[in-house]
């Protein structure tokens, strides 16, 4: 890797910025989207982050978003995005509300593929199928942002390194807001912790018997519970009314047994984005 992709200028250089933004947000009102008209927006742009979550190896991927929302009088508001999903926001609760989500579970690849080419750090560890994940959030509108909690779980059951997954399933609960910084700067914020099941642990950290015989790594099997609380932050500047520019960084810190998986490098990670935005 270059001294650009390192982990460590990276996760300084994120440090900063996350330190910068939240005392700067800290004395701004919050503010609610304009989700009045429906809208369709593509974009893409760079991305550099770990390869997963816990790895040391750091790398360049795109980045990509489509997004399209259709707000109605009676049924609620759909969003479909990537790499979101679909969401569905049931009508007539407000300031509470509840959402039903499909997502999308893109599994692991052992040869991981990034700007640079291949990357084979977990080769031998096999591949994990992706799945379709279903599930809802519940959240609560505050007058400085959105309380939620959210689940979501594999459609079907996965077999990764000679052993049978069964469904993974991970649970979210955190808060999220968004600032006007000015006319045409959009502040935005996420923090939030995740609990996996028992199997979700073992998709991400866990390694069987077969896989320590094809790989340096040992044998791990973890349990359920706390996996991680992550920050996201984004900056949006409408340069047009159709044009944007948009960027943003990724912060988490792994705790209970993901800090211990053989898989895991780092327990603190840090990513980085910038895209390009149309809006129809």
């Amino acid at each position: 890797m270059t001294a650009l992709y390192g982990s460590n200028f990276l996760k300084y250089t994120v440090t900063l910025m996350t330190g910068a933004t939240i005392a700067f947000a800290m004395v701004l009102p919050a503010h609610a989207d304009d989700s009045s008209e429906p809208s369709v927006t593509v974009g893409g742009g760079l991305a550099v982050g770990p390869l997963y979550e816990g790895s040391s190896h750091y790398a360049a991927f795109p980045s990509l978003k489509l997004k399209a929302f259709l707000p109605t009088e009676n049924w609620g508001k759909f969003t479909a995005s990537f790499p979101d999903g679909l969401r569905w926001d049931l009508p007539g609760l407000s300031p509470f509300g509840i959402a039903l989500l499909l997502g999308y579970d893109q599994g692991r690849k052992e040869r991981i593929h990034t700007l640079g080419g291949r990357d084979d750090y977990l080769k031998g560890m096999g591949n994990l199928d992706s799945t379709a994940l279903v599930g809802a959030e519940a959240y609560w509108m505050l007058p400085a942002g959105r309380l939620f909690v959210r689940g979501l779980q594999a459609s079907q059951s996965r077999d990764y390194g000679g052993e049978s997954l069964g469904r993974t399933a991970f649970l979210e609960a955190g808060f999220a807001t968004a600032y006007a910084l000015s006319s045409t700067l959009t502040l935005d914020s996420t923090l939030y912790g995740t609990w996996s099941n028992e199997k979700d642990m073992m998709a991400r950290f866990g390694v069987t018997d077969q896989q320590a015989a094809r790989t340096g790594f040992d044998e791990y099997h973890p349990g359920g519970g706390m996996r991680d609380v992550t920050l996201k932050m984004g900056l949006t500047w409408q340069l047009q009314p159709q044009l944007a520019l948009e960027g943003g960084i990724k912060t988490y810190a792994l705790v209970s047994d993901a800090r211990n998986s053989p898989l895991t490098g780092e327990n603190v990670g840090a990513g980085a984005y910038l895209n390009a935005l149309y809006r129809f």
